[in-house]
């Protein structure tokens, strides 16, 4: 036998092994979605839309369209307001995606300052204090008076509601690193900047992933009140216009597909994260 006819039977083999393998792995996964209840999702939803169209008028017509439309008016209004969802999408994605990731960053960076220096800690403290039990919405009025229906208003408000969050989250993340590990640490002879590099971020990192969640739904929450106090696009000005055109469906529209875009962010940010902190040990339900 030639060495070229060697060649291609060891390929071939290994071809045929990668092919079992995948094909064990899928029938691995497709048995875990059965055994661990993974299909009682699926059963919830359709349960939820079971419910939702036997109350209204595509079933048993228990409530009136007017107060709660069917699921084939909520499509027909789809179709009809297909050429301006787009852009309301685009505007409510951008501004959540702007204050989030600002209200992001201003959070952690002075989490970690305050954590590391008491100074900074003993002049912030009082201030974060202050912010972290008003509910950030009651300032809408002065964002108004100050910002009118202008887009500065609208992030700052995101800003400031996520910002609350993390500050807090990354101080107390901080805070509950085991005092061993920077013990440790200091004994192998590590520096402040790789005590911070190889063992705060890394202890912090995990502990962020359920703030960073909490944060990313409450920003929906708070760009559509933005859209509400003022704007001309936006899926919150798109319920509001139809509220008071008395369009009960194009508001369930703008509900679902708000639900949905929170949904996909959170499915992304639990992807993300839980591929950046793959080397944590953390439960299989999470």
């Amino acid at each position: 036998m030639s060495e070229i006819e060697k060649k291609d039977r060891r390929a071939n083999r290994g071809k045929l092994a990668a092919g079992v393998e995948r094909a064990d792995s899928s029938r691995s996964r497709r048995a875990g979605f059965w055994r661990t209840g993974g299909y009682l999702s699926l059963v919830a939803i359709a349960l939820w839309f079971g419910i939702w169209f036997a109350i209204t008028e595509d079933g048993f017509a228990l409530m009136r369209p007017i107060m709660f439309p069917s699921p084939a008016k909520v499509i027909e209004a789809v179709g009809r307001i297909s050429h301006l969802l787009a852009e309301d999408v685009a505007m409510t994605m951008v501004r959540v995606l702007v204050g989030f990731t600002l209200g992001t960053l201003l959070g952690v960076g002075l989490g970690l300052q305050m954590a590391y220096n008491r100074k900074v800690f003993h002049f912030f403290n009082p201030l974060v204090e202050s912010i972290r039990p008003v509910p950030v919405i009651a300032m809408i009025p002065f964002f108004l008076m100050w910002f009118g229906i202008t887009e500065p208003g609208k992030l700052l408000l995101i800003t400031l509601g996520v910002f609350a969050i993390v500050v807090v989250s990354t101080l107390e993340a901080v805070r509950n690193v085991p005092p061993i590990f920077l013990r440790a640490g200091e004994t192998l002879g590590a520096s402040k900047y790789q005590l911070f590099r190889t063992i705060i971020i890394p202890a912090v990192i995990p502990e962020l992933i359920g703030p960073l969640r909490v944060a990313a739904a409450l920003s929906y929450t708070l760009v559509v009140a933005g859209e509400f106090m003022g704007a001309q696009s936006g899926l919150g000005f798109r319920i509001m216009e139809a509220r008071r055109l008395f369009n009960p469906d194009v508001i369930l529209v703008g509900v679902v597909v708000i639900t949905g875009l929170s949904a996909i962010t959170d499915t992304l940010i639990r992807k993300l994260t839980g591929y950046i902190t793959r080397w944590s040990e953390r439960s299989a339900s999470t």
